[in-house]
């Protein structure tokens, strides 16, 4: 396996390379060359090679390349609420809701209450249950 040169690794650490791919996957392949490459950061680390204003020029990058933040949506949230409750209000107060369910229209349909006409289907449908398990 060929090793990467020390020189090639410091253009790389100093973003100058233009073989990025090929050493990053060296660098994760090759064990000897990485530990190389982690003292080399170090070094570079300790000796200043960064320039004093590289975290002011790379906060600066960053901040072009990301987009805006997004408006906060809780006042848009919240006016959909006062629509939506006013809405219901309104059709409230002028009836609407009032001929949706009227339950002594089904109540005098069925004859009897609501409850007692489901009781007596969910007996039919027990006992029908209860005949085919007996029958077997």
């Amino acid at each position: 396996m060929k090793h990467i040169t020390k020189e090639a690794l410091l253009t790389y650490i100093k973003a100058e390379s233009n073989q990025e791919r090929e050493i990053e996957n060296h660098l994760l392949e090759c064990e000897a060359c990485t530990d190389i490459y982690f003292s080399m950061v170090e070094e570079v680390e300790m000796n200043g090679v960064l320039s004093d204003d590289f975290t002011d020029v790379t906060l600066h990058q960053i901040e072009q390349k990301s987009p805006a933040p997004p408006k906060k949506k809780h006042s848009n949230v919240f006016v959909h609420y006062l629509v939506a409750a006013g809405l219901t209000i309104l059709l409230t107060l002028t009836g609407v809701f009032q001929g949706a369910l009227n339950v002594s229209d089904i109540q005098q349909q069925k004859g009897g209450s609501i409850t007692n006409h489901l009781m007596t289907k969910t007996t039919g449908v027990l006992k029908e249950i209860k005949g085919v398990h007996h029958n077997e």
